[in-house]
Formats: structure tokens, C-alpha cells, sequence
């Protein structure tokens, strides 16, 4: 099991916002593939899963979270 966190995309930055999720509860990933989307006031980017396996997220979409946040599981 792979926990996946919100990253720290930059120095002066604590939280973003997941824009959105690329793959739906319960699919399967592998590993590289856009996992979802996240925006602060200074970028947009989307996050790799770091493993393959089943997604469950632990966050919703559109909310906004500090960086560490568990955002997902991939099992």
C-alpha cells in the first residue's frame, strides 16, 4: 500500500487545492500515470501516481488542503 501526500510544490507555499481527480475511485493506476490535478495562487500541475494498484481517495475534489495532506491510498 502507497500512501500518496499533496506535495510541496514550492518554498512559500502551505496549501493547495486539488482541481481535480484524473482517475476515479476504484480504478487501477500504474505507476507515472496523472493521478490528479493541483493549483496554488503560483501553479498548476499534475501529480504522478508513485505506484501502481487500486486508487481510493481520502480527500475531495475542489478542496483545499495543506501540504502533507494523505490525499490518497493505492493499493
Amino acid at each position: 500500500m502507497t500512501e500518496v501526500r499533496l506535495p510541496k510544490p514550492g518554498d512559500a507555499i502551505d496549501e493547495a487545492e486539488i482541481t481535480k481527480f484524473l482517475i476515479e475511485e476504484g480504478a487501477t493506476v500504474s505507476e507515472g500515470d496523472p493521478l490528479y490535478s493541483l493549483a496554488t495562487d503560483k501553479v498548476e500541475m499534475d501529480i504522478e501516481a508513485p505506484s501502481s494498484g487500486t486508487v481510493a481517495w481520502k480527500v475531495e475534489e475542489g478542496g483545499t488542503y495543506d501540504i502533507g495532506t494523505l490525499v490518497a491510498v493505492i493499493s
